[in-house]
């Protein structure tokens, strides 16, 4: 029976392997890339029909994608946006700015790709394993990029680099958001092997942008642009300044970057490091696409992403964040106490095989009253693991699993003059989200 509902199309893709779910440890049959160019190679390699700018890193992925996005479609580019994860649905991955893919496009590209699956022989299932929800959320992409008549499509990495499903595009150029520890199982478990995965998406000859970087992954990023062939340049050798300041209506910023007048821009996303963001973004269209320049400062005061130091309520404040790492824990909290001060509630969860101690060490003497909850069902968690990483660092926290029950609580400890901050997953911004605006 054909596709009823786009609910249908990802709830038979999520059937599949779901690395992200399960946080399946690295293996040659979860990650490798010869059966997801099989895949593509059914379909006419739909990510060869359109202009790719490919974007890996560990923070701020997302946000640098969007940026650049909206910035293609306000210069009149047919433009795709690629990006994980999702906040509230996996539709938010699959973007054509402007007009997203109509349902009944979706579906039919849905069963096309059902029934290559179908057709898969059995050796190569033996011999390369099934595709993975990754893998078919990707193709899916993809496919709806050249049906939609994408003339540029931006596309995030999910994990990693070399081996990401993503990296059989062949890019105009490349993107570098900063790289931290993250998924050591699969990436390695120092900055330079990360790095070095990351580094992947490298192709010949194709340049390389990268924003503000550790000394040793800058090295391992400059090591394999020379073997690789990629001219490279970074945002701290190319930038003379970079001012910014914010509100929780978006932030105000002036860069200049080297043998280029300064120039000046206002985002709708808020933060310091939005401001670094865009400053890479500007610093390849500098470079690799003069033409888009004009049309930055539409894109820039256009482009919004859920979850991404999101002020979803005023008076009092509510800010949410996706922030999953100690680094980028550290930026939302010193975001939202310029914001707000430092008089507020947390409400805070984390998926399994996050560095809970390390991101508790941070929050824990900043808030007065913090709740721990679950970030949801779709990843694995243990909120007694993280509420006695929080006990252990002396703060005063609850423990509230449901987490319906933990926002209610956490709001009225907020009363109606304190800020809450909720942050730890993704996952957890999406229930949010959703119970605030249902």
């Amino acid at each position: 029976m054909a596709f009823g509902s786009i609910e249908e199309v990802f709830g038979y893709i999520e059937s599949f392997t779901n690395l992200e779910r399960s946080g399946s440890l690295f293996n040659s049959r979860t990650y490798r890339l010869d059966r997801m160019r099989l895949l593509l190679e059914r379909f006419a390699a739909p990510q060869l029909s359109y202009r790719t700018i490919h974007i890996a890193g560990t923070k701020g992925k997302g946000s640098t994608a969007a940026l650049l996005a909206h910035a293609l479609h306000a210069s009149g580019v047919r433009t795709g946006l690629y990006t994980s994860p999702h906040v509230i649905s996996y539709s938010e991955r699959i973007q054509v700015l402007g007009s997203d893919p109509e349902p009944p496009m979706i579906l039919d590209q849905a069963e096309r790709i059902r029934s290559a699956v179908r057709q898969l022989p059995e050796q190569t299932i033996r011999t390369m394993g099934g595709p993975n929800t990754f893998e078919l959320l990707t193709l899916l992409a993809f496919c709806c990029f050249r049906e939609s008549g994408c003339e540029y499509v931006v596309v995030e990495t999910g994990i990693g680099g070399r081996l990401d499903a993503t990296n059989l595009v062949d890019p105009e150029f490349c993107l570098i958001t900063p790289i931290e520890m993250e998924h050591t199982d699969v990436l390695g478990d120092t900055l330079t092997a990360i790095a070095r995965e990351k580094a992947g998406i490298f192709k010949p000859g194709k340049p390389v942008y990268c924003s503000y970087q550790h000394e040793e992954v800058k090295q391992q990023l400059n090591r394999a642009a020379r073997k690789t062939g990629c001219p490279i340049a970074h945002l701290d050798e190319q930038l003379e300044c970079l001012e910014s300041r914010f509100t929780a209506e978006g932030t105000d910023l002036r860069l200049a970057v080297k043998q280029q007048p300064a120039v000046h821009y206002r985002l709708a996303m808020i933060g310091t490091v939005q401001a670094e963001n865009a400053a890479l973004v500007h610093l390849a269209a500098s470079r690799s696409a003069p033409w888009l320049l004009p049309s930055l400062p539409r894109g820039f005061a256009a482009a919004r992403l859920p979850a991404r130091m999101e002020v979803v309520r005023r008076n009092p404040a509510v800010m949410i964040d996706g922030a999953h790492t100690p680094r980028s824990v550290q930026t939302v909290l010193d975001t939202f106490r310029r914001l707000f001060g430092a008089e507020g509630v947390l409400l805070f969860a984390a998926a399994a095989g996050k560095r809970i101690a390390d991101m508790a060490e941070i929050l824990a003497p900043a808030f007065p009253d913090i709740v721990v909850t679950t970030p949801g069902s779709f990843r694995e968690s243990n909120a007694e693991q993280v509420h006695h990483a929080f006990l252990h660092r002396g703060a005063n926290v609850l423990l509230i699993p449901g987490t319906a029950e933990a926002l209610a609580r956490a709001r009225i400890l907020a009363g109606n003059d304190r800020p809450l901050l909720v942050t730890g997953s993704f996952y957890l911004a999406g229930l949010v989200r959703e119970i605030l605006y249902l």
